[in-house]
């Protein structure tokens, strides 16, 4: 894959258009994605990676790292000013089994030239509508790489690059402190309408993508299925969803799956609007920038795809009572784009306010800490993310949702041992129309 150089942008033009950019920002030294080019003062945070050829030899020195050190509650203290405080939280909840094992730093992110294209274009001529709720005027690519508020930073992750069409499986599991639920598999098709590299210039109807699903175990549930229409503005147009009942052979259309709609099979754990750690419709929160800092967030996380088991990260022992094994989790510092969501007067959540992290080589939320009535700190869900060569996006590997007052998780990974269907090119969209369901839930 080839890549344009970061000059060929004219971000010292660009920003000049910009009245700011958050605290300290290198206004002349930006990646096509708006992230800082350089490290920072005491070379913990390496300089942008993405331009270089040597991304395999990089992906080795990820992969056979060990940690410079663990943070537990014995030393907590020293890190406080580093840790998002969901991490924090996570470590004195469960200070006898919980550590976050810090490894050095990589920023090996980079994305296909029509991507940078587009952003290029998006920096002048994306823009927010009806009070930052909806956005238009984009090409696909993230819509501004110069964000000012917390509105763009937040579009920024809904329309983060995570490849054009894809396959995969996935494991799902919930975790009690005394018991544990059966795993279930999904096989997962999802082609991001957005990303069409041929498409024109987009509306307040741009569509965001399709989504379908089918359970593939356990057999009692097999066959099952969910379909998704998505637009880009869901407060706009609200997204279409089917689910197919195996057992009786029926397609239903399903009223709501966003906001705070139970997500099914996550026992109440997980909010339609928390897939992705954040998704769906934005018009309910207002949204602050706190602004960026350097924290150490989950990161860079290959081996947790290519070595192991979903079931080893969760095998029932004395690590994985409240939360996954930390031997096989990866944390690393990096500049995070902090954004704060408090609910409006007269909006209906169970969450009165979201704190949200998003990386800034990619724009994607790694970390939220959702807080009750309150304000209290009811659930920490956190990204185990990696860049995917072959896909060309960091992505996913493995997605926890904790649940801290009922000391319960809900996990959805990445299935490593199911070989994904990549694709730049978005198929028929007779793949995800609603007989598809019924055709998917026969194989």
């Amino acid at each position: 894959m080839t890549m344009k150089v970061h000059s060929r942008i004219v971000w010292p033009v660009l920003l000049m258009l910009s009245s700011s950019i958050g605290n300290s920002f290198p206004k002349d030294n930006l990646t096509p994605l708006g992230a800082e080019l350089l490290g920072n003062s005491d070379g913990s945070i390496p300089r942008w990676q993405g331009e270089s050829s040597n991304t395999v030899q990089l992906n080795n020195e990820i992969i056979e790292g060990k940690p410079l050190y663990n943070i537990t509650n014995s030393n907590i203290d020293e890190y406080k000013s580093v840790l998002p405080h969901g991490l924090f939280a996570l470590v004195k909840k469960y200070p006898e089994s919980m550590r976050v094992p810090v490894y050095k730093s990589y920023r090996p992110a980079y994305f296909p030239d029509w991507i940078y294209d587009a952003i290029e274009k998006n920096a002048t001529s994306a823009e927010l509508v009806n009070n930052g709720e909806a956005v238009t005027n984009t090409y696909p690519g993230i819509p501004f790489p110069m964000a000012k508020n917390g509105y763009e930073v937040l579009w920024n992750h809904k329309l983060a690059y995570r490849g054009v069409y894809l396959e995969s499986g996935t494991s799902e599991k919930v975790i009690h402190e005394n018991r544990q639920s059966q795993s279930i598999r999904t096989k997962v098709k999802y082609a991001m309408s957005y990303y069409d590299k041929d498409r024109a210039i987009s509306d307040l109807e741009q569509m965001l993508g399709y989504y379908i699903s089918s359970v593939t175990h356990p057999p009692k549930l097999s066959g099952g299925g969910l379909l998704v229409h998505e637009r880009v503005n869901g407060s706009v147009i609200p997204r279409q969803a089917w689910g197919y009942m195996a057992g009786q052979r029926r397609i239903i259309r399903i009223p709501s799956v966003d906001y705070d709609s139970l997500m099914p099979r996550s026992e109440g754990i997980r909010f339609a609007d928390e897939v992705d750690i954040y998704n769906g419709s934005i018009n309910r929160y207002d949204w602050r920038l706190v602004g960026k800092k350097e924290l150490i967030i989950p990161y860079n996380n290959g081996a947790l795809y290519d070595d192991i088991r979903f079931r080893d990260l969760l095998d029932k022992d004395f690590y994985t009572k409240f939360h996954p094994n930390p031997k096989y989790l990866r944390y690393e510092k990096h500049r995070v784009w902090m954004v704060e969501g408090i609910l409006k007067t007269g909006e209906s959540h169970p969450y009165k306010k979201r704190v949200l992290y998003m990386e800034e080589d990619s724009w994607i939320i790694v970390l939220a800490e959702n807080y009750k009535k309150n304000y209290e700190l009811w659930r920490v869900s956190v990204s185990y993310v990696k860049f995917y060569q072959d896909l060309g996006a960091v992505f996913k590997v493995a997605d926890i949702f904790h649940d801290i007052e009922q000391k319960s998780y809900f996990a959805q990974s990445v299935d490593g041992r199911k070989k994904t269907v990549i694709k730049t090119t978005l198929p028929s969209k007779q793949m995800f129309k609603p007989s598809a369901l019924r055709r998917l839930g026969r194989r």
